[in-house]
């Protein structure tokens, strides 16, 4: 039943022993090229360690481990095979199952000589945790280095008691910090998490020796642990601020460990950890207006503003930004204005920067102001406003990339090709497509000579976008002499540059190459050694250049790019392989070749996919090379089932879960031997959530796959429903049922926060789904009232999963510090390639609604549910993010450092934006009034009508005797208003009382708009307001009061007690918060 479904749905051939007779072929080919010593040792199962070395990889990895157990190989022999081919992942775990019951010193020597890709180091940890496994209690005597350890799955590290965790010295291997930066988040919070269940929190932080030693847990500690650094007594606060410099934390950690340090710790440290900290920890740091330096700005534009540096939070660069600003009458600035702000004029909008004098903008200010990070708006306002003055015929970098089209294209361009087209192309990034086909213009006429090419190549490979296919194969020589022109220094650098150029260009480089003599073995096959680029006797390397990354997935190729004789480099374009190139690769090397394909394609960390007809047709490979072992070990295969048991732990790896995934669930959850099952279940369930929604896998299929693997690890368990369950069953527990929600909420919590990462949590649901994930949440985050700013963004885009109620019960002090990495790290609004249906990308939640709609699309009633989730969460973050610009601009947290009468940062822009609330309070109540007259207004409008008029009235008149300090006890409205005036006329107000009372005014007005509009059906266009005004109008609190003493004028120069910003902030801005949240959460039900 499944084989003739997948013949008939996947295009599958039958299971037919003839199809592979020319594979064996090309095996016994292979062999009768070897020596004849060779060929003996290899029939009698007589191989040593050096006819290993010998044989090709394909006979290395299809041999039976019995032959290599055999052999007395030390584990530094075992890892000089897998180094020969550094990225080929398969390899190394074919090795790593061959050592599994070898002795632990023979392990440690294969691991300690290693030289494998760091991120292959993950998959070391897979080995060690679940294949070689972790020896308990009192017998454990593993040897196993911290570096090895540190990348363990987090439900082995859980795992272990505490007589292993005494045993193998583990409380002294975390000393060691070499290489704990190379370990994920999640994992430092599994490591804390078992340090401190053994050791407790005294061995982290509770004694200056243990801050030193293990001081770096820290990185995964919890916020209520953090907190207790505040009040400790035993810890110079300096040892405490070392840590920061030195562990990688998240930003919500470091803002609570940086509560801890003294003043001189926080002005010492403020450069690195600036990007980190709360708005208004920033805000607090400025209190001093001596930090207000140059000295200090130059230091964060290095670290900010430059070139590949980390971005950081808006809201932190307008902190920053404010300080360095006089005035914001822009028409008045001078260059002193400019050379103030520095590269900080990035906070700028364009039209702010085209309000500036354009005299300022000569070629003195121009490298201090501009910066990488500008937008091509702001470059092109600066631009403008250079050409309007300069007669100069050079222009900086920088603005090359603001550049009119017609510029770029004129012979008086202020730029020569020859000189300078290296910075041409650097600025290219941010083209125009119309700038850009300017630039195709100009460079086409030389594009193929080495200099240019190699230019192209190692800067901005996309200028070859408008090349065809036909002139890429007639070309090629060029473009490949063009990459040995930049030199071995740059191999690295234009390897991963080539992967941008279109698809199309990359099939033809390899079509052209199979073409070309010798690249071919028997009939059209690929001869592996060119395809690869591998070293072969003829193509030995020069010894006299140094491999500079012996660890790196390309050493193999870096090596044979090196040799005298010359390749095309197609192993540089393997991620544009076609089904006609990957049907001709030798089928004993189908691991290796899929193995650096797969590397190409996901080499840059983004979340990118296989185009869907490239996995379609590796699945069918994978299917050739099955069958070839099936006849090599002499097994009768008569199903798919039957097929894919043939499949081992190194196949699996190094095929993957999206591959994997082509067979379906059905096919997946039926493979006849259990554990074959369970390792390709758990290859899926590894498989990150954006490949199921583009993969062609139904939703049902899922289910079928997530209940199969949760049967299978509830059976292995016991019974029981644990941390190691929701480890392997990983990102399919969304889809199983609610058998997971009988996990305790620790092992819940820790799932979600030591486990998945944020690529995991961005699942695609349906309804009855995204329920059993919110339980999943509520039992092991409690109630949303309770939660931190840490647990907002663990949870991250399984916020998405949420009902309405549970995000507004969420603090607002809390929403606003997550917001940052809410918004840096969501995956919802990423543009998802080949979502079916869709020639070009789309939005993962637009692909996720395609995606549940199944042949109807986005139009069915689950679709529209995912994207009102979206909206949702979208709108939830957009309220936090909106909170942190609240800090910043409201006027009661910090004054202005530099404003010595003790005026404030900056009035808030509803107060300053020249809206006149008092004009259009008139139109709204006129037209209320007329409507009224001309009986238009249905009894519903009335009524609602006088509940906002009394209500006003009411806070008006209890919010005014609140800012007086009087009772209002049981007295009437007009006794309220008649007491007002009586204060008012006798002058018993303070100038503070007098100043809030007339704020109250305006608020009145305001609400009376905010609510009357709703009832009336009034729009922006009706009262002549624009999108902006409006907006502010509706967002704008009303009768919230202000601490007396938070407005007062403040000297600066006074030295008080630090501000503990963060607990300030949320007293007095909780009551604020929480109004905004609600009026906004109430205006996305409009």
């Amino acid at each position: 039943m499944i084989t003739d479904h997948l013949r008939t749905w996947r295009g599958f051939d039958e299971i037919d022993v003839t199809v592979v007779l020319s594979f064996v072929n090309l095996l016994l080919d292979s062999f009768s090229s070897l020596p004849e010593d060779l060929q003996s040792s290899l029939f009698e199962a007589t191989l040593n360690a050096d006819d290993l070395q010998k044989l090709p990889l394909g006979w290395q990895y299809l041999l039976p481990h019995q032959f290599f157990e055999e052999v007395d190989l030390s584990g530094a022999d075992y890892a000089s095979l897998v180094n020969s081919s550094p990225g080929n992942s398969a390899l190394l775990f074919k090795i790593a199952m061959v050592l599994r019951d070898e002795t632990i010193v023979k392990k440690q020597d294969f691991v300690n000589a290693l030289n494998i890709p760091d991120h292959f180091r993950e998959e070391l940890g897979y080995i060690v945790g679940y294949r070689w496994g972790i020896e308990e209690e009192a017998d454990a005597t593993e040897d196993f280095k911290m570096d090895t350890l540190l990348h363990l799955p987090s439900d082995v590290i859980m795992g272990i008691n505490e007589a292993t965790f005494v045993s193998l010295d583990l409380a002294e291997k975390l000393t060691n910090i070499t290489h704990w930066y190379l370990a994920s988040p999640e994992t430092n919070v599994a490591w804390y998490t078992v340090f401190e269940k053994y050791n407790g929190w005294e061995e982290i932080a509770g004694t200056p020796r243990h801050v030193l030693i293990h001081g770096h847990l820290m990185s995964g500690a919890p916020m209520d642990k953090l907190r207790e650094l505040k009040d400790q007594e035993t810890v110079e606060t300096n040892l405490i601020a070392a840590v920061l410099e030195r562990t990688n934390m998240n930003s919500i950690r470091v803002q609570e460990v940086w509560e801890a340090l003294s003043s001189d710790d926080k002005k010492n440290g403020f450069v690195s950890q600036a990007l980190k900290l709360d708005v208004s920890q920033i805000l607090d740091h400025y209190k001093d207006a001596s930090n207000v330096n140059n000295e200090q700005k130059t230091l964060l534009e290095d670290s900010w503003l430059a070139l590949n540096a980390d971005v950081s939070p808006w809201v932190n660069m307008l902190a920053v930004g404010f300080n360095y600003m006089q005035q914001e009458e822009y028409v008045s600035w001078t260059q002193t204005q400019l050379q103030d702000l520095g590269k900080f004029v990035a906070i700028l909008s364009p039209s702010e920067l085209c309000l500036i004098p354009s005299d300022n903008f000569d070629s003195s200010i121009l490298s201090t102001i501009l910066s990488p990070v500008l937008s091509l708006s702001q470059l092109t306002c600066i631009y403008t406003q250079f050409m309007e003055q300069s007669s100069e015929n050079t222009l900086h970098p920088v603005l090359l990339s603001a550049l009119p089209s017609a510029e770029i294209l004129n012979p008086n361009a202020p730029f020569i090709w020859s000189k300078d087209k290296t910075d041409l192309l650097a600025a290219s990034a941010i083209f125009t497509p119309a700038q850009m086909q300017a630039l195709h213009v100009v460079s086409t006429p030389g594009q193929w000579s080495p200099s240019n090419m190699s230019s192209i190549l190692s800067i901005h490979p996309h200028c070859l976008a408008d090349v065809t296919p036909h002139d890429l194969r007639l070309n090629l020589d060029h473009l490949v002499q063009a990459i040995y022109t930049t030199g071995p220094d740059k191999f690295h650098t234009i390897a991963s540059k080539i992967q941008s150029l279109p698809r199309h260009l990359l099939m033809a480089w390899l079509e052209e190459t199979h073409g070309r003599p010798g690249s071919k073995k028997v009939d059209e096959f690929w001869s592996s050694d060119v395809l690869l680029d591998r070293i072969t006797p003829t193509t030995l390397p020069d010894n006299a250049v140094t491999n500079p990354f012996i660890n790196h997935p390309l050493a193999a190729q870096f090596d044979r790019f090196t040799s005298a004789n010359k390749s095309l480099l197609p192993s540089l374009a393997l991620a544009g392989m076609s089904c006609h190139c990957i049907d001709l690769v030798e089928t004993p090397d189908t691991l290796q070749v899929l193995a650096l394909f797969r590397y190409h394609l996901e080499r840059d960390g983004s979340i990118s996919a296989m185009p869907s007809s490239s996995r379609k047709c590796w699945a069918k490979k994978v299917r050739q090379f099955l069958h070839l072992k099936s006849l090599m070990f002499n097994v009768t295969v008569t199903s798919e089932p039957d097929l894919l048991s043939l499949l081992s732990t190194s196949d699996i790896k190094a095929i993957g879960g999206e591959i994997l995934l082509t067979w379906g669930g059905p096919a997946l959850a039926s493979i006849t031997h259990p554990e074959v099952m369970h390792e390709v279940l758990m290859a899926v369930s590894h498989t990150h959530p954006h490949l199921y929604v583009r993969n062609g896998v139904t939703y049902e299929c899922m289910k079928v796959m997530a209940n199969a693997m949760l049967d299978f690890m509830i059976k292995e368990e016991g019974g029981k429903v644990n941390l190691r369950v929701l480890t392997h069953v990983h990102n399919l527990v969304p889809y199983s049922d609610n058998r997971v929600l009988e996990a305790s909420g620790e092992d819940i919590k820790l799932f979600i926060s030591s486990v998945l990462r944020p690529v995991c949590k961005a699942v695609c649901l349906k309804s009855k789904e995204r329920e059993l994930v919110r339980k999943m949440i509520l039992k092991g985050y409690g109630s949303p009232d309770t939660w931190t700013s840490l647990d907002l963004t663990e949870l991250g885009d399984l916020l998405m999963v949420l009902a309405r109620s549970d995000l507004a019960a969420v603090k607002p002090t809390a929403l606003r510090r997550a917001a940052a990495q809410l918004s840096a790290t969501t995956l919802w609004t990423t543009l998802l390639s080949d979502v079916r249906s869709n020639t070009r990308p789309v939005l993962y939640h637009e692909a996720c609604g395609a995606w549940l709609g199944g042949k109807e699309g986005g139009r069915t009633e689950d679709a529209i549910q995912i994207y009102n989730q979206w909206n949702m969460m979208g709108q939830f973050i957009v309220v936090g993010s909106f909170l942190q610009v609240e800090v910043l601009m409201n006027e009661n947290v910090v004054p202005k450092p530099r404003m010595n009468g003790g005026f404030y940062r900056r009035k808030r822009q509803a107060e300053v934006d020249g809206i006149d609330y008092k004009n259009i309070y008139s139109l709204v109540m006129n037209d209320m009034k007329t409507k009224f007259d001309a009986k238009e207004l249905t009894d519903d409008q009335k009524t609602e009508a006088t509940r906002v008029i009394t209500e006003t009235q009411k806070m008006l008149g209890d919010t005014s005797f609140d800012v007086l300090g009087l009772e209002r006890g049981d007295k009437s409205q007009s006794e309220v208003l008649a007491v007002l005036a009586e204060y008012k006329d006798a002058g018993n107000m303070t100038e503070e009382q007098n100043t809030q009372v007339q704020k109250l005014a305006v608020d009145t007005q305001v609400r009376m708009i905010q609510e009357l509009v709703t009832v009336l059906g009034l729009t922006a266009t009706d009262l002549g307001l624009s999108s902006d005004q409006w907006d502010t109008i509706m967002a704008r609190q009303t009768f919230v009061l202000q601490p007396q003493e938070d407005v007062a004028p403040v000297d600066p120069s006074v030295d008080g007690e630090t501000t503990e910003l963060l607990t300030t902030t949320e007293e007095s801005l909780v009551i604020k918060e929480k109004k905004l949240l609600s009026r906004l959460q109430r205006l996305s039900q409009r």
